[in-house]
């Protein structure tokens, strides 16, 4: 039986950085790194650092491309991660996690059928589909397990039938999240189930009061907006949108800088070079904390800053 990771970028170059940045951290934090691969539209300079690249002339440069990790996936047991993530720790836990899922599984909840409110939608406002679940599902695609199976074809058929049946459907929450809500749908459809997160496991930033993270340090730490908080994440899950700003780009270079330097000794001008950088993301930083700008100071993030300590 062959295990490995995946992710998918289609589209923007910026894109695919982000899903190299996601695999460096893993590489970097994996005792036993396993293979990855990626899902991609084209081959360029980041797509070459994978283990295996599967080229798709299917790509919709939309989320509708998550839904071909059910078709698409080159091992027998894979599991997916956003990537506008970055690693803070050894993500080959998730497979003790994973360990009982069924075909297709991911982070979220499971509600009954008819409790209004819950999920992303109430049976009232799915039509015909309402007949074909027993329960209904709340997933947070960040993270997915896919186990090689022809139920797995089937819930492909059915996410795209749930998509050009968008305007017969009714869900409550934004348009960004229309892939979690068809396959809120799809998953019961099919006896698919979610599994509970545990919090140390992923942080999504929307969804997060406090905040810090620092990959020189090993440092991830944050509280949920429901009140779950912990002290060693493993996962951040950024969102694209954060991905330009300092955070993120200082939590990347402190990963590149360490993967370049932690088994010798840094010379004086990678030093050098390395403090300037760092200079400039931390003056970035605070700069948009005073304007309250972006994210960062709506939600109150921290940064411990340390170089070459």
């Amino acid at each position: 039986m062959t295990r490995g990771l995946i992710t998918i970028e289609t589209g923007n170059e910026h894109y695919f950085e982000l899903a190299a940045n996601f695999l460096l951290s893993y590489r970097f934090f994996a005792e036993s790194p396993l293979p990855v691969a990626i899902i991609a539209d084209k081959h360029n300079e980041y797509t070459q650092l994978f283990d295996d690249v599967i080229i798709t002339d299917e790509a919709k440069c939309s989320f509708l491309d998550k839904f071909l990790l059910l078709k698409l996936c080159p091992y027998d047991e894979t599991i997916f991660f956003d990537a506008d993530s970055l690693a803070y720790g050894d993500l080959n836990e998730y497979w003790d996690f994973f360990k009982d899922a069924t075909d297709f599984s991911s982070l979220g909840g499971i509600h009954p059928k008819y409790e209004d409110g819950s999920a992303w939608y109430d049976v009232s406002g799915i039509g015909e589909y309402a007949d074909k679940i027993q329960y209904k599902t709340r997933v947070h695609l960040g993270v997915c397990f896919i186990r090689k199976s022809e139920k797995n074809m089937k819930m492909y058929n059915d996410c795209i039938e749930l998509y050009n049946n968008l305007d017969k459907l009714h869900f409550h929450t934004c348009p960004n999240s229309l892939d979690e809500c068809i396959m809120g749908i799809a998953m019961p459809m099919n006896n698919m189930l979610a599994i509970p997160e545990k919090v140390h496991m992923m942080a999504a930033c929307p969804c997060l009061t406090t905040l810090k993270a620092d990959l020189l340090n090993d440092v991830l730490t944050y509280e949920t907006a429901w009140g779950t908080s912990t002290e060693k994440g493993i996962l951040l899950h950024w969102g694209t949108n954060q991905t330009y700003e300092p955070l993120y780009c200082y939590n990347v270079e402190c990963l590149k800088y360490r993967i370049k330097y932690e088994n010798g000794k840094a010379p004086f001008w990678g030093k050098m070079m390395y403090q300037m950088k760092m200079r400039y993301y931390m003056l970035c930083f605070w700069k948009k904390i005073k304007s309250k700008c972006n994210y960062v100071s709506k939600v109150g993030c921290k940064l411990k800053h340390k170089v070459f300590g």
